[in-house]
């Protein structure tokens, strides 16, 4: 349930507009420059950690551009000028308290700033706490400032909410287990957070949805049956995760990421991926481990198309999770077991090739990438993984195995 709601600043609750600011001062040129020894080389980062003195940070800015040492230094004595009160702040903070919910900040922010604009920083007067980046010398996303505020305020990252206007910040907080919301502007803000608060008020559960195939259905390859409820992996998972958790199966035998079937469109990933999240909604987690079914030489599939299909799949979740729920559960891209090599004597041999099996197995580093660039979790499960003798689905112990990799992902910390 979501108890705290937590604010960046610059850009959300205050308007902060240098650029233009630096133009109505300056000739063109001069602001330019100014702009790009200031904010383009990184030293204003320097100034938000405040490990350096104000004098040195100064002098760097300086540095990169010297013949405009006066220029720079009333920029930079007048920067209250472009920081910009919002209105809406003070309402919407003590409108959040008056329900029950505490609010605190998180701000990379230097104290010269602070300082600079006394009216503009009011509203952290209506605010439960926080930490700046200044007091701490670490700006987000590093790991260490977003502990600083969980401990200082004894916070559960699983009961905040955290908004931002800079994805890396958002993804850095959902892999302590923090919801998020990209910052866009007030309207979207508010229609975001009512989802939100909305869809929240009674989930007293994180959930996992878990969205797969056979593999997660707990397809029994020795009776073509299913496996008992408390064999399967996602029912182990819940078990390890405990009370607190809620984890969902959503496996279909078949399924594909995002490719039809030969006689079964109806088992591509995408075609019940949105009914999904909508049904289940408010997701926290949600694993996506499908692959192997592209991998059959029916589809004719690179193993880049089957990465495709899987990043497919995660761009639906970026694009529909926030109007569903107003927030993107944190996405656990999957690959999954590798189909084994020895598949001749699998009752599936008709569909599989040596190719299927290097596919299988070349997925995974592709899926990697996939989490990189969308900043989510990554589970490997392509080796290490035990699979029974049909080569394709989970045995028992694969079973175990399975669950035993997404509880370590799942309660990780950065």
């Amino acid at each position: 349930m979501i108890r705290n709601i937590v604010f960046d600043i610059g850009m959300v609750l205050i308007g902060f507009e240098p650029f233009g600011w630096l133009r109505s001062m300056f000739d063109e040129e001069t602001a330019d420059r100014i702009a790009y020894a200031v904010y383009g080389t990184g030293h204003w980062e320097e100034l938000d950690k405040a490990i350096l003195s104000e004098e040195e940070i100064l002098e760097l800015f300086i540095s990169e551009a010297p013949e405009l040492r006066a220029e720079i230094s009333e920029a930079f004595d007048r920067v209250g000028e472009c920081v910009k009160k919002k209105n809406w702040p003070v309402p919407l903070i003590d409108l959040l308290k008056e329900n029950g919910y505490s609010v605190y900040f998180l701000s990379n922010m230097s104290e010269h700033v602070i300082n600079s604009n006394h009216e503009a920083f009011a509203f952290t007067e209506h605010m439960d706490g926080g930490v700046w980046s200044c007091d701490v010398h670490m700006i987000k996303p590093d790991p260490g400032i977003y502990k600083m505020l969980f401990d200082k305020y004894g916070l559960v990252p699983e009961e905040c909410l955290f908004i931002d206007d800079v994805p890396q910040n958002i993804a850095m907080a959902k892999k302590f287990g923090m919801k998020g919301i990209v910052f866009e502007d007030y309207g979207h803000l508010m229609a975001d957070l009512d989802k939100a608060l909305t869809k929240d008020a009674s989930h007293d559960k994180i959930s996992v949805l878990c969205y797969g195939d056979s593999n997660t259905y707990g397809y029994d390859p020795y009776t073509g049956g299913r496996y008992p409820y408390e064999k399967r992996w996602t029912t182990i998972l819940g078990s390890m995760l405990g009370d607190r958790y809620e984890v969902i199966p959503e496996g279909l035998n078949g399924r594909t990421t995002a490719y039809d079937r030969p006689d079964a469109a109806w088992k591509n990933g995408t075609s019940s991926f949105i009914a999904c999240l909508g049904t289940h909604k408010p997701v926290d987690y949600i694993i996506i481990m499908l692959g192997t079914n592209d991998c059959n030489a029916s589809l004719d599939l690179s193993a880049e198309d089957i990465a495709g299909g899987m990043e497919t799949l995660v761009r639906i979740v970026e694009e529909e999770a926030p109007g569903l729920q107003g927030y993107v559960p944190e996405i656990i891209v999957a690959a999954p077991a590798a189909i084994q090599d020895d598949y001749a004597k699998s009752p599936f041999a008709f569909e599989l090739t040596p190719e299927s099996v290097q596919k299988s197995v070349d997925i995974g580093p592709l899926y990697g990438k996939i989490a990189e660039k969308h900043r989510t979790r990554f589970a490997d499960a392509t080796s290490g993984i035990e699979v029974s003798p049909d080569c394709t689905h989970l045995s028992e112990e694969g079973h175990r195995q399975m669950a035993a990799l997404f509880h370590d992902i799942i309660v990780s910390r950065p």
